[in-house]
This record gives structure tokens, sequence and C-alpha cells, in this order.
């Protein structure tokens, strides 16, 4: 019976492992982050909550392909930041229009965590996160905006726990 209660809890936690990730104890007075780059007369802004991983269980959301769904339909309505740009921009090989979007990760089984941008209209732009592990450990979630040697190109780059990916982001806007 006790077994059966313990699996019962987890499987809960894992279906409602964003909700917990953002309104839990842990992240209750989270970090709100705000950082932006421009370049040249664009700019490009990515507010977000630095969420707290605590033990990293909240990451296991990956391996219960059961709870997707649910995970995934929480996530967009409860985003964990946003992305406001004053150019059209390409994002790892996606056309990003200028305006402002949600920000949220979703989970795909063969494709594993996506990030997502919603425009208050439209489609939601989407792609695959080729995590990476890092050399460090970081006990909360990290987005940043990181300049490049190349004029109108920077990244993006995001760490979840011991894992990383780097957006390349490249402005189409014509220069004046």
């Amino acid at each position: 019976m006790m077994k059966s209660v313990i699996a019962l809890t987890c499987a809960a936690l894992m279906t409602c492992g964003l909700q917990a990730q953002i309104n839990g104890s842990l992240n209750r007075n989270a970090a709100k982050v705000t950082n932006a780059i421009e370049m040249g007369k664009n700019k490009v802004s990515v507010s977000y909550t630095a969420i707290r991983f605590g033990d990293g269980k909240w990451q296991k959301a990956k391996d219960n392909k059961d709870g997707y769904e649910g995970f995934n339909k929480f996530a967009a309505k409860k985003p964990i930041g946003s992305v406001t740009t004053s150019c059209d921009l390409t994002a790892a090989g996606r056309t990003i229009p200028a305006g402002s979007y949600s920000m949220f990760f979703t989970l795909h089984e063969r494709a594993g965590w996506l990030l997502n941008l919603k425009p208050a209209e439209g489609e939601t732009i989407m792609w695959g996160m080729r995590l990476k592990d890092t050399a460090s450990k970081s006990a909360c979630m990290k987005i940043s905006i990181e300049p490049s040697d190349t004029d109108d190109t920077c990244a993006i780059a995001i760490t979840f726990g011991d894992k990383s990916v780097s957006v390349p982001v490249t402005v189409k806007a014509k220069k004046e």
C-alpha cells in the first residue's frame, strides 16, 4: 500500500513539475532577471524567473512520457519568461519577427526539451535544445545574452543545473 502511495505521489509531482518550479515554496521568492543587448539600433531583451532546482527532481519530468501533455499545457499557460525584439531575428535557423513573446519550455518524446516563444497572436516558434554538460552545476536556471565578435549577432545561453545550450541569434533588420 505504501509503495503505491509513493508511486502515485511521484507521478503527480512529475506531471505538475513546472507548476512546482514557479509556485512551490522553493521558488516563491526566486529572482526575476532581465537582460538585454543592443546591436546598432536593434535591441533584444530576455526576462525570466530564475527558478531554483532544489534536488533536481523536476528535471525527471523528461522521464515521464505519460505526463508530457499536462506538463506542456501548464507551461504554455504559465510562461517562465519573455523575449522582446525590436527587429526580426534568426535564432537557431528559425525566423523570429519583431515583437514580444512569452517564453516557456516543453517536452517532446523524441526531441527532448523544447524552447518555445509564443507571440500574442499566431503560432508558437519552437526548437529542440541540444543540452550539453556544463563545467559546473548551477543551483538555478540562468539565461543570458552574450555578445559576439561579429556585428549583428549574439547568443542566448540557457543553463539548467548541469546542462546548457547556446542559441545563436542574428539580426535580420536592414542596417540604416
